[in-house]
């Protein structure tokens, strides 16, 4: 049973696919007799696989639950205050989107000991369910499985969304 903020997740993360040229699925099963269910893959014009997993909580992020990473690129897709609490836990190779209200501009005025006037600015996420943001790319990786199984596991798993 899915939660409400999955749900929203799975939501933002449809709307950011660009429909004419990446081609997703959810819930996808590697293999045919496979156990690996990945949250989401997408699979390009570049002929890149990318594959998302889907966390909502820290007992969702630590969950036994076999993370399926088997892509060209490897994403977390989280709230930011989630993102705040597990980024030290997340490998250098795993990129992750946040899912943000909005960014947010600060600014920041000091003088420095000859009397010059600095301004710094930067902007920061601020929690929500609205957008979602890249906060850390992936690291591009070679496939952990076979092209032409991932493709088949993808259409397997498109089918089952239309017989739905």
């Amino acid at each position: 049973m899915k939660t409400e903020k999955t749900k929203r997740l799975e939501e933002l993360l449809k709307n950011h696919f660009n429909n004419r040229n990446e081609f997703y699925v959810f819930e996808c099963t590697l293999g045919w007799y496979g156990s690996e269910i990945v949250d989401c893959v997408m699979y390009n014009c570049d002929r890149q696989v990318y594959c998302y997993e889907i966390k909502q909580s820290v007992q969702d992020f630590h969950s036994k639950n076999k993370l399926s990473f088997f892509g060209n690129k490897n994403y977390f897709v989280m709230p930011y205050e989630l993102y705040e609490k597990v980024k030290d836990e997340i490998p250098r190779e795993i990129g992750v989107y946040v899912a943000i209200e909005k960014m947010e501009k600060k600014k920041e005025e000091t003088i420095d000991v000859f009397g010059n006037k600095w301004t710094k600015q930067w902007a920061e996420p601020v929690d929500g369910l609205k957008e979602l943001y890249c906060i850390k790319p992936a690291r591009k990786q070679e496939l952990k499985a076979d092209k032409e199984v991932i493709l088949s596991s993808m259409l397997r798993s498109m089918q089952r969304d239309v017989v739905r």
